[in-house]
């Protein structure tokens, strides 16, 4: 039987190159990145489960999953710097998730040829940089409404949690997930009058632009950087979220109107879905490891985690006492 050992849920930024050595703004998030990197090491998984959004970068409106499970080969598209190529999957993982969990009622889309953006990527390359550990990823929508709700995405994830811990082969599996918090992105919608035709034919169809379109996004990434862009950020929001996660009561998670959040956290809030979708899959006790906010880098970054056996993770320790973070209120 496999059994989980851990559970870490992580901000990804485009702003952020992944590297631990960080001054300033950022430098205690990437201090609890680095702790959390030792920690992999130390637990040694045999295989990742990625709860993590897409950015239109593999999915579209056209064909718009809740859920999409990898049950064969990952791609990772290689934005914003990140690696590009294939990454390390266990045959036959994804597939028996799948089955598991339809059988406890839900349908997930799957895919033998899974894309996967910074939004499941970034993680992975920073908590296991030789990534070498087989992944499955999990791809929430975050990005497309009419969205999952958090609820149903916290049933969802119990439900791969489940079907994990009933599989046949003795595995270690680490739970990542990726998202949020605060912030906000230019929106782009499909059902927006004010949308241009080309930018809703993207939205809807955009395989065959998405390079292209990638390609413009980081062009305006890097400017945005050499002006020196800050964005928004609802910490107050972000350590209420946190404190939930850590303490409860869970139920205040899973009945966040969807509307209200995004008015005060950003409509990237919605990224906390991967989050609540991983915490169901673990089932157990967490902890703020670190949080900043970082406005050079767009979002609320936070990061939580909790271990099934805290000794297997002496890096964990440093931050049991208390999480390490900045700009203390």
């Amino acid at each position: 039987m496999a059994k989980i050992v851990g559970y870490i849920a992580m901000s990804h930024s485009p702003f952020w190159d992944g590297s631990f050595d960080v001054e300033g703004p950022g430098s205690a998030f990437a201090a609890g990145a680095g702790k959390m990197k030792e920690t992999v090491e130390a637990l040694n998984p045999d295989l990742v489960v990625i709860f993590g959004p897409d950015h239109f970068r593999n999915f579209f409106f056209d064909l718009m999953p809740a859920y999409c499970i990898g049950t064969g080969e990952i791609e990772s598209f290689g934005d914003y710097g990140g690696y590009k190529g294939p990454l390390p999957f266990r045959n036959g993982a994804g597939l028996e998730i799948i089955e598991a969990v339809r059988e406890a009622g839900f349908d997930p889309a799957f895919s033998l040829r899974m894309g996967v953006d910074h939004g499941i990527s970034q993680p992975y390359e920073v908590l296991v940089p030789d990534m070498n550990i087989p992944v499955v990823p999990v791809m929430v929508d975050c990005s497309a409404p009419p969205r999952p709700t958090l609820r149903r995405s916290y049933s969802f994830g119990k439900a791969v949690g489940d079907a994990i811990r009933a599989m046949d082969d003795d595995l270690k599996v680490l739970i990542l997930a990726s998202g949020g918090l605060s912030h906000w992105v230019r929106p782009m919608s499909p059902y927006d009058e004010a949308t241009d035709h080309e930018t809703r034919e993207f939205l809807i169809d955009g395989r065959d632009q998405v390079v292209e379109y990638n390609k413009a996004r980081e062009e305006n990434l890097a400017q945005r950087i050499a002006n020196h862009h800050e964005g928004k950020i609802n910490e107050e929001w972000d350590r209420w979220f946190l404190d939930r996660l850590a303490g409860g009561p869970l139920e205040d998670l899973l009945s966040i109107d969807p509307d209200q959040m995004e008015e005060v956290a950003g409509n990237g809030a919605h990224e906390v879905a991967s989050w609540i979708a991983g915490l169901g899959a673990w089932g157990g006790d967490v902890a703020t490891v670190a949080y900043e906010p970082v406005p050079r880098w767009v979002t609320g970054m936070g990061l939580a985690a909790g271990f099934a056996e805290v000794e297997a993770a002496p890096a964990l320790q440093a931050s049991a006492a208390g999480a390490v973070t900045g700009n203390q209120p």
